[in-house]
């Protein structure tokens, strides 16, 4: 089989996260050759989402494939223009270049050539959305984890009438690149300032740091 897989976000309606709520994003990826998925739930879409969504599918797989099919959304994709050579984001770039896969953005325009993920995102709220009741964020991808193993990747599926678990495990698994040995560092780093009550802010919190970094400007990872 050709090593490939397909990426997509998805958004889900409110969720409790401590003592707010919020909009939820899931992110998809899904293998071509078995339709074996990975899914997972995030509090927004930021690069750093971006890249550990990655990064736990290569894990859940225990590999990585060749080739990674994205639409052109900026995590990935800084400028696409018909007849040129995409600019790359150059994170997501360093990112593949660690993991060894080649990136492959759909052409403008023509985001259906993901169909195998987008009808993953339709799938995945038809089915395992549809009606979902959880009491906090924190129960939302164990959840996830489970409806994976025990529906998702073990159902007959529509076009190749295997499960997905089934045709991964014989014939996609063993082709599929090894894992680095040292994981990529997905972190972000800025520089702050400590206000003069040694806070530092991120978005819209404030957390303490010792006192003696009071008024001091500081490395935020």
């Amino acid at each position: 089989p050709v090593e490939c897989a397909r990426v997509d976000w998805g958004e889900f309606g409110n969720s409790r996260v401590g003592s707010t709520r919020r909009r939820l994003s899931f992110f998809l990826l899904v293998l071509c050759h078995s339709r074996m998925m990975y899914l997972e739930f995030f509090v927004s879409q930021t690069m750093e989402q971006f890249l550990a969504g990655h990064q736990n599918a290569f894990r859940f797989f225990g590999g990585v494939p060749e080739k990674i099919m994205v639409d052109n959304l900026k995590s990935a994709v800084l400028k696409r223009i018909v007849g040129e050579a995409p600019v790359f984001n150059p994170r997501f770039l360093d990112f593949a270049n660690h993991y060894g896969f080649t990136i492959i953005p759909c052409a403008v325009g023509k985001g259906n050539e993901k169909g195998r993920v987008e009808n993953g995102v339709g799938y995945v709220k038809k089915n395992f959305l549809n009606g979902l009741e959880l009491p906090d964020f924190s129960a939302i991808n164990p959840a996830a984890h489970y409806w994976l193993e025990s529906v998702a990747n073990v159902r007959i599926h529509g076009k190749t009438k295997k499960q997905p678990k089934e045709l991964f495990l014989a014939e996609e698994k063993p082709v599929l690149g090894g894992l680095p040995e040292i994981p990529h560092d997905i972190g972000t780093v800025h520089s702050v300032r400590a206000s003069n009550q040694f806070r530092v802010f991120l978005e819209t919190n404030r957390y303490s740091v010792p006192s003696e970094y009071a008024s001091q400007r500081l490395i935020l990872k």
